[in-house]
């Protein structure tokens, strides 16, 4: 029997990394009779997706939104999910509170009438992109261009004071929260690929752990899933016929040698950027390798701050507190920011109960995360938080209602995440589209494509819908999309996935 017409019972699927990409991959191929096998190197499944009860309850230190789209008759993967298992998601109001460089509150018309003008004007940077995309691939915006160089020219058109232009530029530095990155590093010739961000955003107000259970139980259910091992060689060869494929071969840590029909790694960007030379043999082709070196890395890491009780607002129905509030670019906090870092905090006390706890939480994107992570990083729990509250209570003290002698303003806890440190996690966090980059869509292709005659497919939030990289719903697209692609390869009508 050649091997493309074994029994499907018979045809075995390693997939390597057990997170939602990988599980919504052996979901897909489980429903067709595939054998599979998941090898996930944590001891436990989810990837990116976990939470952490170090504030007293439990918080997720991975993905936190579901920005799901409004424009298809596609229901959104990660929302329906979450409707299904009753996950409580929360809509923040339009309320947004802004300092200056001084610490100066800004007048709340200003901010009202300068947070349109900045949304408007990223509305039209994704248009400009995505125009220059369908007429020439984008040729004829510069590599070299940024996000922010296209909001300063469009500032100078719509704004006639200077001082009103400036802190419109300080204030799109926001944007970095989203990508990972500062917005002046943002490609403008691939903004179009982040337009995710204009979608219905929701941010999960308890946490994404039943998501994550119902869209692990098929795998659990019916996969072979080893949790603490690790991939450390795939072997492969090319095809010289599709009835003559050869096996692919995995190496674990331990010296275990294993063979497989199909290989799909879900490892992450950052992981393939530290590992792809040394992992695969014979190496990747060229145009996977070029993919993994062109895309950008992003650093984001968050600090939840909890303190005994909320100080900075009495809430009111006809008067809610400001979901968000920004410092920008500070310039009194010398000994701890000397760079100016902006910061931001979203008010997670605005939750409905019983997920409503007076906790803000803080973005840190680029070297400002990088900074943060490097001077905790090995410290106790008591040097952490004594340096964290050090860095972050020039901001916070700025909210009304503070007082340095009431107890309700002193943190009870800090939580920082130190993805930065993270090895399975490629030391990173999601990839972008930075200044330079040439290809970025081709870039995505060529994970999404694979390589079939190699057995060998890649899947991951990298390998996403355009308007999804980076994000859960990306990554649980491109697992359900490489299983379709191998459902195509054994004759079992691989239809395209949903978004693909």
């Amino acid at each position: 029997m050649d091997d493309l017409n074994k029994p499907t019972s018979e045809r075995h699927v390693c997939i390597v990394g057990a997170g939602i990409s990988g599980l919504r991959c052996a979901d897909v191929l489980l429903s067709h009779g595939f054998k599979v096998t998941i090898l996930e190197a944590r001891d436990r499944i989810g990837g990116r997706i976990c939470q952490s009860e170090g504030l007293g309850y439990t918080v997720d230190i991975g993905p936190n939104w579901i920005h799901a789209w409004t424009d298809s008759d596609v229901p959104h993967p990660i929302f329906k999910l979450a409707t299904d298992t009753g996950t409580p998601l929360h809509h923040w109001n339009n309320k947004q509170l802004l300092f200056d460089s001084d610490g100066n509150k800004l007048p709340d018309e200003s901010t009202d009438r300068l947070s349109t003008t900045l949304w408007d004007i990223i509305a039209d940077a994704f248009t400009f992109s995505e125009e220059g995309h369908t007429k020439n691939g984008g040729k004829d915006i510069a590599s070299t261009d940024s996000l922010q160089d296209f909001i300063r020219r469009r500032a100078a058109e719509v704004v006639s004071d200077e001082g009103e232009r400036q802190l419109l530029v300080k204030m799109s530095e926001m944007f970095g929260a989203y990508v990972g990155e500062p917005v002046w590093k943002q490609s403008l010739r691939f903004a179009w690929m982040e337009e995710c961000c204009g979608g219905d955003e929701m941010f999960v107000a308890s946490n994404y752990s039943a998501i994550l259970s119902r869209a692990a139980k098929p795998a659990l259910d019916g996969a072979t899933i080893r949790l603490s091992t690790c991939v450390v060689g795939v072997t492969s060869s090319v095809a010289f016929s599709p009835f003559q494929r050869q096996a692919v071969t995995v190496t674990t840590d331990v010296g275990e040698t294993l063979s497989f029909d199909e290989v799909v790694m879900t490892t992450p960007l950052g992981w393939l950027k530290h590992n792809h030379d040394s992992v695969f043999s014979p190496a990747l082709p060229p145009r996977l390798t070029s993919a993994i070196s062109n895309l950008g890395l992003s650093q984001l890491e968050k600090v939840f701050i909890t303190f005994p009780s909320v100080f900075w607002t009495a809430p009111s129905a006809d008067k809610p507190f400001p979901c968000y509030t920004n410092w920008l670019t500070p310039h009194y906090a010398e000994s701890t920011n000397p760079q100016h870092w902006p910061q931001e905090i979203w008010d997670l006390s605005s939750f409905a109960e019983p997920n409503n706890h007076p906790t803000i939480l803080f973005y840190l994107y680029g070297d400002c995360s990088r900074h943060i992570v490097n001077s905790i990083y090995g410290k106790t729990p008591e040097e952490k938080h004594r340096f964290l509250d050090d860095f972050f209570r020039p901001y916070y003290s700025l909210l009304p209602g503070y007082d340095a002698a009431d107890a309700r303003c002193k943190p009870a806890a800090i939580l920082a995440t130190e993805w930065l440190k993270n090895e399975l996690n490629g030391f990173g966090s999601y990839c972008n589209f930075q200044v330079g980059v040439e290809a970025a869509d081709q870039d995505v292709l060529a994970f999404r494509e694979g390589c079939a005659e190699r057995r060998l497919w890649f899947c991951g939030e990298h390998a996403a819908p355009f308007e999804e990289c980076g994000t859960v719903a990306g990554a649980y697209l491109s697992g359900e999309n490489v299983a379709r692609k191998i459902l195509g390869v054994y004759g079992l009508g691989g239809e395209k996935a949903q978004g693909i």
